[in-house]
């Protein structure tokens, strides 16, 4: 049997594997392994789905570093305020790089935020292995629901930028 290890951002039980992670996107190998096999997944079998960039929004929400690169601030935040507009605000993840570049364009400095209710009840492997499209993508927008509900407390200051960025 394998060894196993717990992403130390959304505690998914992963592979314990030496492997590429992302540079400033702090996952277990394995996790950051079981993202992209997600990704490869979906454009394989469900290259029109709209929650393909669901997908990234909540996994990058989902691995947030210790704020002190200046990217990880950022990416945290403007995947949070993509999420905020497919799940409070009822738009399409389709829009979200759309909606990534006007929040980029308007926001100065990002601040460090930190989540004080944990990674949430899902994780990408929460996402995998989907029979169908409508299987994905409702897999997929729970996910982001639950990653979503772990930033509570910031929801005020996300839907602001999200405001500011219309």
């Amino acid at each position: 049997m394998n060894a196993q290890v717990s992403c130390p951002q959304c505690r998914a039980v992963v592979p314990d594997i030496d492997g590429p992670t992302h540079a400033y996107v702090p996952s277990a190998p394995g996790c950051w392994s079981a993202f992209g096999a997600l990704r490869a997944d979906e454009m394989l079998r469900f290259p029109g789905s709209e929650t393909n960039n669901l997908v990234v929004d909540t996994y990058m929400a989902q691995h947030p570093g210790d704020g002190l690169d200046r990217r990880d601030r950022q990416s945290v935040f403007v995947h949070l305020v993509s999420l905020c507009a497919v799940i409070e605000r009822d738009e399409s993840p389709s829009r979200s790089p759309e909606v990534l570049r006007a929040v980029l364009a308007r926001q100065i400095e990002f601040p460090v935020i930190r989540r004080a209710r944990g990674p949430g009840d899902l994780t990408v492997l929460s996402a995998t292995d989907a029979t169908s499209v409508e299987d994905h993508d409702t897999r997929v927008r729970r996910w982001a629901g639950s990653v979503w509900e772990s930033w509570r407390e910031y929801h005020p200051k996300i839907s602001a930028a999200l405001d500011a960025s219309h």
